[in-house]
């Protein structure tokens, strides 16, 4: 019973490690499409994407409207349904799951209702997400939230990772606003967060972000510094064994529990 011990919220200890461990595999499927896109023909582009081909309006849902949309998008709700019935269904998914077939044979997602430009815009805007979660502890969904709340800042982040969020809907608004009023200020941001993410947010603790994000979302606040330097640097290996790794572990983890999620 010790070895299934529920520790990290609805995760096990092994779970946990195995769920962080997806990480070079998440950040391989994203260099995989991106060679997949330069490798294609105009023509060929041109007919995956048919036309009105954006994804900036996923950004406007929820994290888990965009995974459910995503799941459907990938036929997999009879697999989640068998997930839920199962006696452990974090384990089952994580050892279950796997996308089939090649892209070439999909079908439509679920009853068909998908075309292939709705899921390589959602498979995007998931690995954009990711990026967000491992450089900014959060989701370009929560990016989206604080902008309605009148963060400018959040705004040109999400510029940064995603150039075409600026079709976000929430985004929109705010620009024309910018432009309404002439804010050459902000427009001078917006241009630099265009040029993309600088040698800092790379440099960021990705795998640590995202493994503080998960923590966050599972609910679990109040891991000790010990209970810290074990999980993320003893076993999960996302931060260097440093003397200063105590405290530098606890005021990551103080900054991410002040991060709101939105669901």
């Amino acid at each position: 019973m010790t070895e299934n011990k529920k520790e990290y919220g609805k995760l096990t200890a092994e779970q946990f490690k195995q769920l962080i461990q997806q990480l070079p595999e998440l950040r391989k499927e994203g260099e995989s499409l991106a060679d997949v896109v330069k490798s294609s023909s105009k023509v060929r582009i041109n007919e995956l994407l048919e036309k009105d081909f954006y994804w900036a309006e996923v950004y406007e849902l929820t994290f888990v409207e965009h995974l459910a949309f995503l799941m459907m998008a990938l036929d997999k709700v009879e697999f989640l349904t068998e997930v839920k019935n199962t006696p452990d269904p974090t384990q089952y998914f994580i050892d279950h799951f796997e996308i089939e077939g090649d892209f070439e044979d999909w079908n439509g997602g679920w009853q068909g209702l998908f075309k292939k430009q709705d899921l390589i815009g959602l498979m995007v805007t998931l690995q954009r997400t990711i990026l967000s979660i491992m450089i900014y502890q959060k989701t370009m969904q929560t990016l989206v939230e604080e902008v309605r709340q009148g963060n400018d800042d959040s705004l040109f982040d999400a510029v940064r990772l995603d150039r075409s969020s600026v079709a976000c809907p929430t985004f929109a608004a705010r620009i024309a606003k910018a432009e309404f009023i002439s804010d050459k200020r902000f427009f001078i941001r917006l241009r630099n967060a265009l040029k993309g993410p600088t040698q800092k947010h790379w440099q960021s603790y990705q795998d640590l972000r995202f493994a503080l994000f998960t923590l966050r979302d599972l609910g679990f606040d109040n891991l000790t510094d010990d209970q810290l330097v074990d999980l993320l640097v003893k076993q999960l290996k996302v931060y260097p064994d440093r003397f200063e790794a105590k405290k530098n572990l606890r005021k990551q983890y103080n900054q991410s529990k002040r991060i709101n999620h939105p669901k």
